[in-house]
């Protein structure tokens, strides 16, 4: 009885939570009289013209391949980056590492809000924000490198257990060995959350691109979107459609990560 109460509980949760992005689904497939109109229950009023036409007037395919080729400079480089630099933190010793630490841990708090203009003006010096190569190393430079990440994987870095570290060097490896072969294996989960992580963050960011993504072909999927909403005739169904197609790359990247991001939750648990 507990049980079935239990399960009970949880499905109507998920329905609650579940149900915008149903109706999203739903109304994409509709007619757009028949969106806002009432009609639901007939047969008719169903079609998939909307993401025919979703696609074209957003220029979607464009948009979708900026966001994609953004996220993975992003998450590839970063990891590298952030996760050298969390495993200098946790293992090299050097003068001023902890205050250096701290200041990397104050910079956690800080919105991209508010570094939004002074990165603008830095990347417009550096002329990042001209044609198509300039714009996306200025969508993706300013990221490589994160506070949060650095943390996160310093964290993780800190339960490797050094005897694997110290069986490493006495076989003759160097630093380099022991950050590629023995630290960065042992944190694959945490290494793949880092990754979800910054997917969630930059796939779905519109104040950035606004700012840098000036040009068509440079438009990233949200600011594909925001264009359905300025660009007359405004037709639900276009937007929806397009708002569905933008949404399910980031719904099937997370399905396939989301064992390794329970893993780190799973490992965190542990220790």
């Amino acid at each position: 009885m507990k049980r079935a109460l239990t399960w009970t509980v949880s499905l109507l949760v998920a329905v609650v939570f579940l149900s915008p992005l149903l109706w999203m689904v739903l109304a994409s497939l509709r007619e757009e009289a028949s969106i806002f109109g009432g009609g639901w229950l007939r047969a008719d009023g169903w079609t998939l013209g909307n993401y025919a036409d979703a696609w074209r007037r957003a220029g979607l395919g464009r948009g979708l391949f900026n966001s994609a080729l953004q996220v993975v400079v992003i998450a590839g480089g970063g990891l590298l980056i952030n996760a050298m630099a969390a495993y200098a933190f946790a293992r090299l010793e050097f003068r001023g590492r902890e205050w250096v630490f701290a200041g990397v841990v104050m910079l956690i708090v800080l919105p991209v809000e508010v570094l939004a203009v002074p990165l603008f003006f830095t990347a417009r010096d550096l002329g990042l924000t001209g044609g198509y190569g300039a714009a996306m190393a200025g969508l993706t430079v300013p990221f490589l490198a994160k506070a949060f990440n650095i943390y996160f994987l310093r964290q993780h870095f800190l339960l490797v257990p050094k005897a694997l570290e110290e069986a490493a060097v006495m076989d003759g490896a160097g630093s380099w060995r022991l950050f590629w072969n023995v630290a960065l294996p042992s944190v694959k989960p945490a290494l793949a959350t880092v990754v979800v992580l910054d997917l969630l963050l930059h796939w779905g960011d519109f104040l950035w691109p606004l700012m840098i993504a000036t040009r068509e072909e440079t438009r990233t999927v949200q600011l594909s979107l925001a264009n359905l909403f300025t660009q007359p005739p405004v037709q639900w169904g276009d937007i929806l459609a397009c708002a569905v197609m933008a949404t399910l790359p980031v719904v099937l990247f997370f399905r396939w990560f989301q064992r390794y991001v329970v893993a780190t939750d799973a490992r965190a648990g542990i220790k």
